[in-house]
């Protein structure tokens, strides 16, 4: 069976969705699959690779696709049983590449367009998980017409009576820490430098409680065929860089240095933790989720918020969610098989649809 690994991407998260590749490539072979790899350019081109993976993109072979039929270099078109795409971010984690597959009949693993939409986009997500009686943390909506007619003292003042003298801003779909500022007792003139920095990511822009003292929680779901849907956690996230602003950087995530990780078990009581599993499992619900996801939490003064869920968690070696799953028995190459198994299983189902009008 062939898998087309998919990664890069015109994104801001190309480097992680890289790293994410190479971690990947090894757990498809290890599962006995064999991988085809595309990459997409940071101009959104799509070139078939040789067999090693590097972070330079050979872009001597041209892919494209033909909707109804599938992926082709040149005339011939590639043999490819199931799609599993490593992409963050814009194109690759927001419902765009998800769609392709569907429009070309390639079976994908994880999430689907609709789902892959609502979890890049914070804002309609969160609107879901408050229907769930799941609660989130308080946010301001900045659309694009409110951001562009803002004028910041009325705005400040605003946040804080509806959320309190501490902010967080950030791009509503945006990843990976990109373009967040955190604002403790601040003035118009530095609410505007981080909804400006935001809106270099983003049409539309949050303004959110900055919570603090908190504990980052973060839980993998794994959609299987013989146990159903496993959660596996929650871990505490450990920043050894102590960061205090409430969030962690890009760096902290992904550099070499002081790189944030995760403790398995979190060390919360039974109660809370399972309150955050049941939490964790009605959010996949709640956006139509599949295959898997990492859904993350804030505890502070013994409540809980949903932060965000993300339908394409990284996959790197120091990414959490392989850690998460791996705590309860499933190492990558058995998660990449499940998540293979769901994408064929759906794909099957999809065939048995009918989309033909009556007499056709």
């Amino acid at each position: 069976m062939t898998i087309a690994l998919v990664y890069g991407g015109r994104s801001t998260e190309h480097e992680v969705s890289i790293a994410s590749a190479l971690t990947v490539h090894r757990a498809l072979k290890q599962a006995g699959y064999r991988v085809l790899l595309i990459a997409i350019a940071l101009d959104g081109r799509w070139y078939l690779q040789p067999n090693l993976l590097s972070k330079s993109i050979d872009a001597t072979i041209p892919i494209h696709a033909v909707p109804g039929l599938g992926l082709y270099v040149q005339d011939a078109k590639l043999d490819i049983d199931a799609v599993f795409a490593t992409t963050h971010g814009y194109g690759g984690e927001d419902g765009n590449l998800q769609g392709l597959c569907m429009l070309c009949r390639l079976p994908l693993c994880g999430c689907d367009t609709v789902s892959s939409a609502l979890g890049m986009h914070k804002h309609l997500a969160s609107e879901l998980f408050m229907q769930a009686l799941i609660p989130t943390v308080p946010t301001l909506l900045l659309d694009k017409n409110a951001v562009q007619q803002v004028e910041y003292t009325t705005l400040l003042e605003r946040a804080r009576s509806t959320l309190g003298p501490d902010l967080f801003v950030k791009p509503e779909n945006s990843g990976s820490s990109v373009g967040v500022s955190a604002l403790k007792d601040c003035d118009a003139k530095a609410l505007q430098q981080a909804v400006e920095l935001a809106r270099r990511y983003s049409e539309r822009v949050l303004i959110q409680l900055l919570i603090h003292p908190l504990q980052e929680l973060e839980t993998a779901v794994l959609e299987t065929r013989d146990k159903g849907l496993v959660v596996a956690g929650p871990g505490l996230v450990i920043d050894p860089a102590k960061e205090t602003v409430g969030f962690l950087s890009y760096e902290h995530k992904y550099g070499k240095v002081d790189t944030a990780h995760i403790r398995i078990p979190s060390g919360l009581d039974d109660t809370t933790e399972t309150i955050i599993k049941n939490y964790a499992r009605k959010a996949f619900l709640a956006i139509k989720g599949d295959g898997y996801a990492r859904i993350d939490f804030f505890v502070s003064e013994n409540r809980i918020y949903l932060n965000e869920i993300n339908t394409s968690p990284g996959l790197t070696d120091t990414s959490h969610y392989p850690a998460l799953l791996a705590s309860v028995g499933y190492d990558l190459s058995s998660v990449c098989k499940h998540l293979v198994e769901n994408a064929l299983l759906r794909n099957a189902q999809e065939k048995l649809r009918i989309y033909t009008p009556p007499g056709y």
